[in-house]
């Protein structure tokens, strides 16, 4: 049964990232006769949010816009969540390349340190992040159909997203200079997914 469990939370993971990825497309997903979430497919990233994780987390997201020219990517967009908003694992940072869902451990860093000293040290925040990356950006010797991927300019990549995520957290003024680590709301941020319908 545990096992069964461990499989049901593996899955959930891998369609959880397909539907914040491409939230143009209605994905839902069920156990045992449920619905666990379903998404629209308006198109709208929030809307995704809201089906998978709740109203709270997705009304506690910052939209996240950066077009550095000075950096590796050819952009950097999503959403991510206000620091009070957090979990205490990484999961629930998605990370995407030009709309396909990859892990990169690279972009969760570069995320988590934009907070700076806003999040405890084993907080992390909810994200969706896109990253438009030019050919020859990712490392060739990954193969495409693995989730993890490398960059070839790591430092940059990590340099200019955790400037964009950090631009749009000062923007919508969630950023304190000098606040002590370990301010996070004690309590976790409650994840409730809905079906996505309005009935």
């Amino acid at each position: 049964l545990k096992t069964e469990a461990t499989e049901f939370d593996n899955v959930q993971k891998v369609v959880t990232g397909y539907a914040l990825a491409r939230p143009d497309i209605a994905v839902s997903l069920g156990r045992d006769g449920r619905e666990t979430f379903s998404t629209t497919g308006d198109g709208d990233r929030r809307s995704a949010v809201m089906a998978v994780y709740g109203r709270e987390v997705a009304s506690a997201m910052v939209r996240v816009e950066g077009n550095d020219d000075e950096g590796p990517l050819s952009g950097v967009e999503g959403l991510v969540s206000h620091p009070e908003t957090n979990r205490a694992g990484r999961e629930y940072m998605t990370t995407l390349i030009d709309g396909r869902y990859v892990t990169a451990g690279a972009v969760r860093e570069a995320i988590v340190d934009a907070y700076g000293g806003q999040l405890a040290p084993d907080r992390y925040p909810f994200a969706v992040v896109d990253l438009s990356v030019p050919a020859g950006g990712v490392d060739v010797n990954v193969h495409p159909r693995k989730l993890e991927v490398l960059f070839a300019n790591e430092a940059g990549v990590k340099r200019q997203v955790s400037g964009a995520v950090e631009s749009a957290l000062l923007e919508a003024g969630l950023l304190r200079s000098s606040a002590p680590r370990g301010r996070s709301a004690p309590d976790q941020a409650t994840i409730e997914p809905s079906s996505g319908r309005s009935d």
